[in-house]
C-alpha cells in the first residue's frame, strides 16, 4: 500500500481486450448443471404498512363524481352506488419556519381609579415557553436538540441547515439555547437519577471525552462521558454522568445511594462502590480467548486451550438465547431464567473454573492465553453471581449499546469547547436516550418535557 507506484506493465497483468481469448478452450466441455432447492421461511406480514401507519395523522379525502358524471354512458340512467376503494398515499410536509408574533393586551378598571391609590389592571398572557427571554420556542427547540443529540448533526451543520429555511442563526445561538435548555432539564435528571438510584440493578460503562481548556487547547489530559442504566427493560432509565476523570471517586459518589447489583467490565475503578454486589461481564473474558481463536488455523484451532475456553462461554450464551427465543414474553420469564440457569448453567461455569485452574499455571504470563486465563480467574467468581437473580443479564452489552449513541456522537463534532457543553451534552443524553429506551417520539417527548420544566 506504501510502497513505489510503478507504471510498468506485468506478464500477470490482464488485458481488458485479450482476456476470452486469453482463457477460452472450445474443446473443454461446458460443466453439468445442477439444481439445488432449498426451503427458507416466508416474511412476516405482521408490523408491516398497517402497523406502521398507525401512528402517523390521517387525512381522508373522498373522491366522488358529480351528479352528471354518473350518467350510464348507454342509456342515460342514473347509476347507483356499489361500493369503495381505497389508496393510501405518505405525504410529507416540507420543514417551514415562521414567526408567531403574541400581543398583550392591558385592561384599566377606570371605575375604582378616581377612588383607590393603585389602579386595577389585568393583562393577557401569552404562551409560556421554556427559554422565556428568548426567542426560541419549545418546537424549534426540541428540533435543534434532536438534530444534534438524536442524528448527530453537529451546529456547524444546523447554522446552513437553518439558512436553506431562510433563517440566519449562528452557532452561538444554537449552542447557548441547549447549555440553557440543559440547566432547565437538570430538575428532570434529578428526578430520574432519584428513581434509578431505587432500582436493585444498574450497570455502568465509560468512555472519553475531548474538552477543550479555558485558552481553547485541547486538554492533555482524558475527559470521560460515565454512563449508569437500570438492569432490566422495565420502564428503563439511562443517564450519563460527564467527569474530569476516570477515577473510582466518580462511581462511588454516583451511586452512593444505591445498594443492590452494579455490572460493570471490571474495571478497578467500580470497586469503590460500596453497598453493592459486583456483577462482571461475560462478553469481555470472552473477547479474550476470542482475540486469540481467530488468530488460528483450523487444525490449531481444535487443540488450542483458548478454543475451549470460547467454547465455554458460547455454551452459556446458547442458553440465553434459547431462554429468551422460548420464554421472555412469559410473565414469569426470570423466574424461569433463575431456574434454568441453575440447572444448566451453573454446572459449565462450575467446569469452566476447573479448566482455568488446571491450565492458568501451565501457560506463559505474559502471552495471550495467559492473560486470557488470568483475566477469566479474577472475573468468572463475581460473573457467576448472575445465577443468583433471573432478572440479571449474562453481559454488561446493554450499557455498551447505550453509550453507543454519544460515541456516535462525538465523531461528528469531536470535542466540546466547555465543560459547561460537556455537563449539558451529560443531561440531554440522559433525558433523549432514556425516552428511546422507552419508545417514545423523542422529539415530540422533549415539546412535553419542556411544557412540565416551566410549569
Amino acid at each position: 500500500m506504501f510502497g513505489k507506484s510503478s507504471e510498468k506493465f506485468s506478464g500477470e497483468q490482464l488485458s481488458l481486450f485479450n482476456e476470452a481469448e486469453l482463457y477460452s478452450d472450445l474443446k473443454k466441455e461446458e460443466p453439468e448443471k445442477e439444481e439445488i432447492k432449498y426451503i427458507r421461511n416466508k416474511s412476516s406480514k405482521k408490523n408491516t404498512k398497517k402497523e406502521n401507519l398507525s401512528e402517523l395523522e390521517r387525512v381522508t379525502i373522498h373522491h366522488k363524481l358529480e351528479e352528471n358524471e354518473r350518467q350510464c354512458d348507454c342509456c342515460s340512467t342514473p347509476m347507483d352506488f356499489i361500493g369503495t376503494t381505497s389508496k393510501e398515499i405518505l405525504k410529507y410536509i416540507p420543514a417551514k419556519l415562521y414567526v408567531e408574533e403574541h400581543i398583550n393586551y392591558s385592561y384599566a378598571c377606570k371605575s375604582c381609579q378616581p377612588e383607590e391609590e393603585k389602579t386595577n389592571i389585568i393583562t393577557s398572557k401569552a404562551p409560556n415557553t421554556l427559554l422565556s427571554k428568548s426567542m426560541a420556542s419549545n418546537e424549534i427547540l426540541s428540533h435543534v436538540i434532536s438534530l444534534k443529540y438524536l442524528y448527530a448533526l453537529p451546529l456547524y451543520r444546523q447554522e446552513n441547515y437553518f439558512k436553506m429555511l431562510g433563517l440566519s442563526l449562528s452557532r452561538q445561538t444554537l449552542s447557548n439555547w441547549i447549555v440553557r435548555a440543559a440547566n432547565e432539564f437538570e430538575l428532570i435528571y434529578k428526578i430520574m437519577k432519584k428513581e434509578l438510584l431505587k432500582r436493585n440493578y444498574i450497570q455502568a460503562d465509560e468512555t472519553t471525552l475531548k474538552v477543550l481548556e479555558k485558552n481553547g487547547d485541547e486538554s492533555r489530559t482524558k475527559h470521560y462521558m460515565w454512563l449508569y442504566k437500570s438492569g432490566t427493560n422495565i420502564n428503563p432509565i439511562i443517564l450519563y454522568e460527564y467527569q474530569r476523570t476516570r477515577s473510582g471517586t466518580n462511581p462511588k459518589n454516583f451511586l452512593e445511594k444505591f445498594s443492590g447489583y452494579l455490572q460493570t467490565d471490571g474495571y478497578a475503578g467500580y470497586n469503590r462502590v460500596k453497598n453493592v454486589k459486583q456483577l462482571y461481564c461475560l462478553a469481555h473474558i470472552r473477547r479474550k480467548f476470542h482475540d486469540i481463536v481467530i488468530t488460528l488455523s483450523k487444525e490449531a484451532r481444535e487443540e488450542s486451550l483458548a478454543y475451549k475456553g470460547f467454547v465455554y462461554c458460547e455454551k452459556l450464551y446458547k442458553i440465553e438465547k434459547e431462554l429468551r427465543e422460548k420464554y421472555s414474553k412469559n410473565d414469569d420469564y426470570f423466574d424461569i431464567r433463575y431456574n434454568v440457569r441453575l440447572e444448566k448453567s451453573a454446572p459449565i461455569i462450575d467446569e469452566f473454573i476447573e479448566f482455568i485452574n488446571a491450565n492458568i499455571y501451565n501457560s506463559l504470563g505474559q502471552s495471550a492465553l495467559g492473560r486470557a486465563l488470568e483475566y477469566a480467574k479474577n472475573h468468572v467468581p463475581n460473573f457467576k453471581i448472575f445465577l443468583e437473580d433471573g432478572s440479571l443479564e449474562i453481559d454488561n452489552n446493554a450499557s455498551e449499546r447505550a453509550i453507543k449513541p454519544f460515541i456516535i456522537g462525538r465523531k461528528n463534532w469531536l470535542f466540546c469547547k466547555t465543560e459547561k457543553g460537556a455537563k449539558a451534552s451529560s443531561i440531554i443524553y440522559s433525558i433523549m436516550e432514556t425516552a428511546k429506551a422507552n419508545k417514545l417520539m423523542v422529539e415530540k417527548y422533549l415539546e412535553n418535557v419542556t411544557n412540565f420544566v416551566y410549569e
